[in-house]
């Protein structure tokens, strides 16, 4: 068996590539390139174009889209000031165009490319529950710190239905939460989470269980300071992340 996977899926504008550098790592690296106007390709080398890391319970995400028992899986990264959105999902209700979207960049995948990915994220999400949860990772090259299991927490939220299927969320955020003083009104409830509106009017969903402070939810004239964990405010600034 190999130790590492690489596969490109080319187009004219924008190319998707699927990386594994060892089978050890718990994760594998999705990336987009776009050609420009001379034909040139960006390349990841010099740091061009966008790559996303995909941990494992992500690649899980990934293949409930591509087995057609979910519509859409988007992924939210918050690592202190980096920020970064993955959106996979079929692109209408025929569920024959796959868009994979990462941050601004777009790639459209149709059969075989589609099953072709499908197979490849089967081997390997295989792969990596055999080899990369026996053991930590090794370092590959001076400065990289890989990520471990243990590094990380996926939050998995809004699931709802569209066309008889799942649209599901997750955010992966540092096991070492930091929280946020905010002044916060609270405009709804529902059993595990509350809707409110920060100083600049914002409106987000936040978990309850990210709440650490006592609150009146009766009350939603006034604004109230409320602890949150930080990453749940983050997740919902739109800003770009370059990994």
């Amino acid at each position: 068996m190999v130790d590492s996977h690489d596969k490109t899926f080319f187009g004219r504008k924008t190319s998707l590539i699927i990386s594994s550098r060892s089978k050890k790592e718990p994760y594998i690296l999705l990336s987009c390139i776009n050609r420009n106007d001379e034909g040139e390709w960006e390349q990841i080398s010099k740091g061009e174009g966008k790559s996303v890391k995909i941990l494992v319970e992500e690649m899980i995400c990934i293949l409930e889209v591509l087995n057609k028992r979910s519509a859409i899986w988007r992924g939210y990264h918050v690592f202190k000031d980096r920020r970064g959105e993955i959106q996979v999902g079929w692109l209408d209700e025929s569920r024959e165009v796959l868009l994979v979207q990462l941050g601004s960049y777009k790639k459209k995948l149709r059969f075989p490319n589609v099953h072709f990915l499908k197979l490849l994220i089967e081997h390997l999400l295989i792969e990596k529950i055999e080899f990369a949860t026996s053991s930590p990772p090794k370092s590959r090259g001076k400065g990289r710190s890989p990520i471990v299991a243990e590094d990380y927490s996926l939050f998995t939220e809004n699931i709802t239905s569209r066309d008889g299927l799942k649209v599901v969320e997750t955010t992966v955020y540092p096991t070492s939460v930091e929280v946020i003083d905010v002044n916060a009104k609270i405009k709804a409830e529902s059993p595990k989470a509350l809707l409110i509106a920060i100083d600049s009017d914002q409106e987000l969903w936040v978990p309850k269980s990210t709440i650490h402070c006592e609150y009146d939810v009766k009350n939603k004239d006034e604004f109230q300071e409320m602890i949150i964990d930080q990453w749940i405010v983050e997740r919902n600034r739109k800003t770009e992340s370059p990994k």
